[in-house]
């Protein structure tokens, strides 16, 4: 019985850990959007990085989309 309880407990925390993963990388796409609507637009990289927090090379990589 506590076996199986453990289990389920591992089985929860994997769920929990899984749903976390996903909601993040679903908020780096749309922030990556956002970026990328921002290029087109002509903002420099500078104020890109510092109004989504994407890296200099985060945001090159976008560029060379």
């Amino acid at each position: 019985r506590k076996a199986l309880l453990d289990e389920k407990s591992a089985l929860k925390r994997a769920e929990k850990q899984g749903e976390i993963i996903g909601e993040k990388r679903g908020e780096k796409r749309g922030i990556m959007k956002v970026a990328l609507s921002m290029i087109q637009k002509g903002i420099d990289n500078e104020t890109i990085a510092e109004l989504t927090e994407l890296t200099q090379g985060e945001i090159e990589q976008l560029r060379r989309q």
